[in-house]
């Protein structure tokens, strides 16, 4: 039996890190001065790789040795791009998968010895799982959970619902790769993280949010001319998208009964894009989509999967939701609009994906609404979160920045600055109370959505209170083409429309 030398623990067979205290073990690596000597070689960033690799073997079909080799070269590669990663294996903790707030757990006590910035989980959640809260958002709406990464980087599985405080300048900045070909993802990693000189983005839009999805285009693109769908479908897209593009928005419907993304028009709602688009992309790129169900993909294969495809091709840095998002059909942006911009603009400044999405929440935690808190939970990284489009700073890129957070920039990444969000309880029992809403404020409000949404015609509305304001909402829960259709609109007591959201 080996004991830790840091607090005397008995060890486990073959593990890194201590399961007691978080100290890495000390005959798997050199020593903790090599390792720190290191790290103040490049920066002071480090990570930390977390997976099992025994589970990872057996869900991908690779040899243990194979998926460790993969992951050891890798992590070699990073030291090349001034990140200094480690390996936590925890094959020998867990026999399945094991439960979060084990891992959570585990990764506090290494992240507070070893004063991680990044990190790097390595499989789908049936290996490393995902955190899945009770939706207390939103009633009206299908999903009874929601599932993502959040609680990895705040290393808190308190419920975002709940009454919790997040410090978004301590958090950790987290990715995961799901299943995918690991061995051609870390290849396209390595020739495109921080070497990507000119950015060529493309957007796509769903018609009736051409308006929104402009203005956040116009912000990384010097136009704001944005392809739409119905006029892209599926068989034209892949033709319509440059070979060389290496930045993506995508603002089009989604589903977690299907493997496309759809445009709009009215009632039409084609297949704009499906798994095999983004084929004939030559180089490595960054993608944010908006969609409902834009990163889900537990129980799919590549195939059904734009997430799964796009990752094991060109495709290093995929932000998306699991679950029904929320946005506005034109400026100003809200929820899933709000995070896609604010990432989007900070990776083309410079920054990592991981660093950007930390301060795309901090920027969509301005708006403390029930639907924004889902967002925060529901929106996960996908791929290594160091990886960035180009190394440092203009000054141009830093003007872009100090306009997306107020913040000014200096060699490396963001300064960290105070960003404590204390969050509000919303639990529905809290939140939802049913309103009486004067009843020319009701005709005018029932009369603007049937007039915009044709497919909510005749639906009448729930009036709820809004918990901890005067405010009130009007939520319209009907159906469409492919499934659920919610439109909140949030207004004063007077009747003054002060907002509208609409799920993706």
């Amino acid at each position: 039996m080996n004991y830790c030398e840091d607090c005397g623990a008995p060890l486990s067979p073959g593990v890194l890190f201590c399961e007691n205290c978080g100290a890495k073990i000390q005959e798997n690596i050199n020593s903790e001065n090599a390792f720190s000597k290191a790290a103040s070689n490049v920066n002071n960033e480090r990570g930390l790789v977390y997976t099992n690799s025994n589970l990872l073997a057996a869900q991908t079909g690779l040899s243990k040795d194979t998926v460790l080799s993969i992951i050891n070269q890798f992590i070699a590669d990073a030291r090349g791009r001034g990140l200094q990663y480690e390996l936590c294996d925890v094959c020998e903790n867990f026999k399945d998968a094991g439960k979060v707030e084990k891992h959570i757990e585990i990764i506090s006590k290494i992240a507070a010895k070893a004063n991680i910035d990044y990190l790097f989980i390595i499989g789908s959640s049936s290996v490393i799982p995902s955190a899945v809260w009770k939706n207390e958002a939103c009633d009206y709406e299908s999903d009874r959970d929601v599932s993502g990464d959040l609680c990895y980087a705040t290393l808190n599985l308190k419920s975002p619902f709940s009454r919790v405080k997040y410090d978004f300048s301590r958090t950790l900045k987290v990715g995961r790769l799901p299943n995918c070909d690991f061995a051609t993802y870390f290849e396209n990693l390595k020739k495109g993280s921080g070497k990507i000189e000119e950015t060529k983005s493309f957007g796509m839009s769903a018609k009736v949010w051409q308006a929104e999805t402009c203005d956040i285009y116009s912000h990384i693109c010097q136009t704001s001319s944005v392809v739409t769908s119905p006029e892209c479908t599926k068989n034209s897209a892949a033709g319509l998208i440059p070979s060389d593009t290496n930045l993506f928005l995508f603002n089009l419907h989604g589903s977690n009964q299907t493997e496309y993304w759809y445009g709009q028009e009215e009632s039409n709602y084609p297949e704009a894009i499906e798994p095999s688009t983004f084929d004939g992309i030559k180089n490595p790129y960054f993608l944010a989509v908006e969609a409902c169900y834009g990163a889900f993909y537990e129980g799919r294969s590549k195939d059904k999967s734009v997430l799964l495809s796009a990752l094991s091709g060109m495709c290093i840095s995929f932000l998306g939701s699991s679950r029904i998002a929320f946005g506005t059909p034109k400026a100003p942006g809200s929820c899933a609009d709000v995070i896609c911009d604010s990432w989007l603009q900070k990776l083309k400044a410079g920054q990592t994906a991981g660093k950007s999405l930390e301060d795309a929440r901090k920027n969509l935690m301005k708006d403390k609404s029930p639907e924004a808190i889902k967002t925060l939970a529901e929106f996960s990284l996908y791929g290594d979160p160091s990886a960035r489009m180009k190394m440092g700073y203009s000054a141009a890129d830093a003007k872009a920045l100090k306009q997306v957070q107020g913040d000014v920039p200096h060699q490396g990444d963001v300064k960290k600055t105070a960003s404590i969000v204390d969050l509000p309880d919303i639990h529905l029992a809290v939140r939802r109370e049913i309103a009486a809403v004067d009843k020319k404020i009701s005709e005018s409000i029932e009369e603007m959505v049937y007039r915009q949404y044709r497919e909510l015609y005749g639906v009448k509305p729930v009036y709820y209170k809004t918990h901890g304001s005067d405010d009130m909402n009007a939520v319209f829960s009907g159906k469409n083409a492919l499934g659920a259709k919610i439109v909140n609109v949030h207004f004063t007591a007077n009747g003054e429309i002060k907002g509208l959201l609409e799920s993706k």
